[in-house]
């Protein structure tokens, strides 16, 4: 089972936004970022103030390399 994560990401080029993570139930944020894999999978929330009522989200794959900053909210 999983479960998501709201977080705010912030990239090493100053690319910020919010978005969901998938972790499992036991694990935390923390522990996704501290495993093995070089690859996250990402959903960001596309801004479309003033233009849609529902939030719309893209799924991006971001390489931990690239993460200067990500917390949970």
């Amino acid at each position: 089972m999983m479960k998501k994560l709201k977080v705010y990401v912030r990239l090493f080029d100053s690319t910020a936004f919010w978005g969901n993570v998938y972790v499992k139930e036991d694990e935390r944020l923390q522990d996704l970022l501290n495993d093995e894999r070089k690859f996250i999978p990402v959903e960001k929330l596309e801004d479309k103030r003033g233009v849609s009522s529902t939030d719309t989200y893209v799924n991006v794959i971001l390489h931990k390399d690239g993460i200067s900053y990500m917390e949970e909210r």
